[in-house]
């Protein structure tokens, strides 16, 4: 039997590293028969240029949006845009981006997912990429029972949405009083 290998590559700045590190995370199980090689940004401090050519190889990229936007993450954008990856792209809400981040999220013409924390982050990200999974077989090399373990995983993600999204609210935002139980 081949080895399953896909390919991902990451756009994000130093101040993503949590999310960088629960993605990561994610694939070492998703499914648990492939093989993921993942790329991203260099930091700055490496002093390095990005990887476009393993860019380009790759099957899927994804571009995670904060603060602000570093070099050389709009070089990676078109090269993403221009190889015709299939593009997973997420803002951080809850954070003042800078004039450059607002300019990019705004002109860049990506749809973004929005996001609060780096395991809502992880989440969003986890439904997406095995519903892509899923449509996408079988060119991306998965067997039936590669299926059948999406298949089920998705169905647990969803219903820990459905469970996370009731209970994100409950009226003290703005203000209350917390009593004692008993």
């Amino acid at each position: 039997m081949a080895e399953k290998r896909l390919a991902i590559y990451v756009s994000a700045s130093p101040e993503m590293d949590v999310e960088c590190e629960l993605l990561g995370q994610l694939l070492a199980d998703v499914p648990k028969s492939v093989k993921w090689s993942i790329k991203r940004t260099p930091s700055y401090h490496q002093h390095e240029n990005p990887d476009i050519e393993g860019l380009r190889a790759g099957q899927f990229y994804v571009i995670l949006l904060g603060m602000d936007i570093t070099a050389p993450i709009g070089v990676e954008w078109l090269a993403a845009r221009g190889a015709g990856l299939i593009t997973f792209a997420f803002r951080k809400l809850d954070t003042t981006p800078s004039p450059a981040a607002a300019y990019f999220a705004r002109d860049s013409g990506i749809s973004w997912l929005p996001y609060r924390t780096p395991h809502g982050f992880v989440n969003r990200f986890e439904h997406a990429l095995i519903t892509r999974l899923i449509e996408g077989s079988p060119g991306y090399g998965l067997d039936l029972a590669d299926i059948e373990e999406l298949s089920e995983r998705l169905k647990r993600c969803e219903q820990e949405i459905e469970r996370a999204g009731g209970e994100d609210r409950r009226g003290a935002g703005k203000g209350g009083v917390i009593l004692p139980a008993g």
